[in-house]
């Protein structure tokens, strides 16, 4: 049974891990950087070295092609991302891209014959840590047309620049109608990433498979009252805090009420003045919203059930509020949760089986251009275990190379199970 090699996974992200501009202090490979173009110039040789057809689409997104023997057929695409965030791990995109090279050298030396087309995708703008919060996954947004020249033009990154500008120095003038991919073309979409949590580690499980990626949905909202010293009398005080922890309550309430299907909380806030001696006159809270189900997208608008809580504290508090809504990751549904391909986790768990992996079913997890993939073509996800209590985005971040070359070999067989003329 064909394997894909741990040595060679281990070489790939090492050398990956090396294009950073804080050596030392993580992986820090921010898209449209010289690390970017150094990475891809890597990427590119090593697909180059299977005698892909190698391309690029107007946003920049890298594709390694191998044809079949059905002409004018969808592809089977499978890959990541390798871009990171400010002083970033070495394991959080990259694995899932070197497992896609990993898994075009196995087939290559085998001679397997396809018939569907097989696609490496490489995408290098995943992490929307580089323009803000709201811009990330802009490869697959890109791909499937639901990129904006708005957001080009406007959206900066932390040197201030725009992503036109960005993109301008890179050596890149984007060209989203050229980058737009017609759904009908790709026969599956597969992401390998690590995990991003403690579970897999923890449960001693080597293969998490996913049935669905919950959406997300998050907030900023602002109370405003007024200072005053602590000897303030009560009656009088207009405490942007209490107004703040009453929302906090009632938001709690609501979500809990609408059961299992999302969950829901205030996870950070910022205090003016932030002090005991005096009472706060601005308070700056962050929602998190999670959900399970479309059907609960469906029936529930996430926005006027936080703005009616804020209504109910301007009146009883005597504060102004405000909402501002800065994160949607799924497209065409805002906080809508991503649905994988059900027949397919079916097989990776026979595949599993074969080869004798542990293996269960994950849902929970972060963003990635899986969940924009998901409305548009048939996708799915491995998850492999994340070390050190699951921590990513750091320096801490780490996944065994035995773990990756277990979560790679289930996307191989996947790829050669779904390559094949049924």
């Amino acid at each position: 049974m064909m394997e894909t090699k741990t040595n060679r996974i281990q070489k790939d992200l090492e050398t990956l891990a090396a294009f950073t501009s804080t050596p030392g202090q993580g992986v820090t490979r921010s898209s449209y950087s010289k690390e970017d173009q150094m990475a891809k110039a890597y990427l590119i040789s090593e697909m180059q070295k299977l005698n892909l057809t190698v391309y690029e689409d107007g946003f920049g997104t890298v594709f390694g092609r191998k044809e079949g023997t059905l002409k004018d057929a969808p592809s089977v695409m499978f890959g990541s991302h390798y871009d990171s965030v400010v002083n970033g791990g070495a394991f959080d995109g990259a694995a899932g891209t070197v497992a896609a090279i990993e898994v075009m050298r196995v087939l290559t030396e085998n001679n397997f014959r396809n018939d569907y087309p097989l696609e490496i995708i490489a995408m290098n703008a995943e992490e929307g840590a580089t323009f803000g919060p709201s811009t990330g996954v802009s490869n697959s947004r890109a791909m499937m047309g639901t990129m904006t020249e708005e957001e080009l033009k406007t959206v900066k990154n932390r040197f201030g620049q725009t992503k036109l500008e960005a993109m301008a120095e890179y050596g890149l003038v984007p060209d989203l109608e050229a980058a737009k991919r017609d759904p009908k073309t790709i026969k599956n979409f597969i992401e390998l990433h690590v995990e991003q949590g403690p579970v897999l580690d923890r449960e001693n499980i080597e293969v998490g498979l996913i049935k669905y990626l919950a959406g997300i949905g998050r907030y900023k909202i602002r109370f405003y009252g007024a200072t005053a010293d602590s000897t303030a009398p009560m009656t009088n005080r207009k405490d942007a805090l209490v107004g703040a922890a009453y929302f906090i309550n009632a938001f709690d309430a609501k979500i809990k009420a609408l059961g299992s299907s999302v969950t829901g909380c205030v996870g950070r806030l910022d205090i003016v003045p932030n002090s005991n001696q005096f009472v706060p006159e601005y308070v700056e809270g962050k929602i998190e919203i999670r959900t399970f189900t479309k059907e609960i997208v469906e029936s529930v608008n996430f926005n006027e059930l936080i703005l009616s809580i804020l209504n109910e504290v301007e009146e009883n508090y005597q504060l102004k509020t405000e909402l501002e809504e800065i994160k949607r990751i799924n497209y065409p549904n805002p906080t809508g949760p991503s649905i994988m391909n059900a027949d397919n986790v079916k097989k990776m768990e026979a595949i599993c089986n074969q080869l004798g992996y542990s293996h269960s079913i994950i849902n929970n997890g972060t963003g990635h251009d899986s969940m924009i993939m998901t409305d548009f073509v048939d996708t799915n996800m491995i998850y492999v275990p994340s070390k050190n209590g699951g921590v990513s985005h750091c320096p801490e971040e780490w996944t065994d190379y035995e773990d990756i070359k277990k979560g790679a070999d289930v996307l191989l067989h996947l790829v050669m199970e779904l390559s094949k003329q049924e």
